[in-house]
């Protein structure tokens, strides 16, 4: 037997089990599961981190792709928009967040500061209900583009430049070389981006934890900051296990989803 299934063996006899960290697990068969299902925190949970995956993911997969097509070109000065661009993904994300935490400040932050000089009355982009998650999700996406230029860049350089020659010899316009030819070829990248953000965004932790700590009241608790509650701050290992494992099969269902309907639109050469 494969040395990984351990983990996952153990994982699951705590989901079964009721276990405070301290004391001897003790088994209470599907207990947990029932629980979550009528836990009003995990559907608000739940509904966060889909509506966050839903800000993030396309904004992300569309604009790292838009601005990959604008720098790729091989001058000195896309070369190093490329190095600033990349900043991001060789940044410690606690340091971003810390940045943005000040950026969102109401009183002193750049953001309301900026506004401020436009006439713009002050935003509470962290303590508005109705706005707090959407503003997590800025960071998000902020954070995102970087690794997925890089990603979308090798794509369109390994495309073969005869592919443009050709298509600028039958008169095609630019635009027409890049949803004719440059995004039909990128297929496979873009699906490989999209599953990965779907995964990385339904599992968002770091901001929420350091910006809002799941506040102003349940608005930006995710899927993963619950499950971090109860386990490390509440001491219910056992139900802080089942989620993870509720966790575990929508990230698999999703997964499966996206490899089904990928033969629609991804095209290999």
């Amino acid at each position: 037997m494969p040395s990984y299934y351990i983990p996952f063996g153990i994982s699951f006899k705590l989901a079964l089990s009721k276990y405070d960290a301290v004391s001897e697990p003790q088994y209470i068969g599907l207990e947990n599961f029932r629980k979550i299902f009528q836990d009003k925190i995990f559907w608000i949970s739940l509904k966060n981190s889909f509506l966050y995956a839903l800000y993030v993911v396309p904004t992300v997969v569309i604009l790292s792709f838009l601005i990959a097509v604008g720098l790729n070109k091989d001058t000195k000065f896309f070369r190093f928009l490329r190095v600033f661009y990349f900043i991001p993904t060789v940044t410690s994300s606690v340091a971003i967040n810390f940045v943005w935490l000040w950026f969102f400040n109401p009183e002193y932050g750049l953001l309301n500061t900026i506004l401020g000089f436009l006439g713009i009355k002050k935003i509470y982009w962290l303590t508005d209900p109705k706005i707090a998650l959407f503003s997590l999700a800025l960071v998000g996406i902020w954070g995102s583009l970087s690794y997925n230029i890089i990603l979308f860049l090798a794509g369109l350089q390994n495309i073969p430049s005869t592919y443009y020659e050709a298509a600028s010899l039958d008169g095609a316009t630019k635009k027409d070389i890049l949803f004719h030819i440059a995004l039909p070829l990128m297929t496979p990248i873009i699906f490989f981006v999209l599953i990965m953000q779907i995964i990385s965004s339904v599992q968002m932790f770091e901001s929420v934890f350091i910006m809002t700590r799941g506040g102003p009241g349940y608005s930006t608790y995710t899927l993963v900051y619950y499950i971090y509650r109860n386990g490390f701050n509440w001491f219910r290992m056992g139900y802080g296990t089942a989620l993870s494992w509720i966790l575990y099969f929508i990230l698999l269902i999703l997964t499966i989803i996206q490899f089904n309907l990928q033969r629609r639109w991804v095209y290999y050469e």
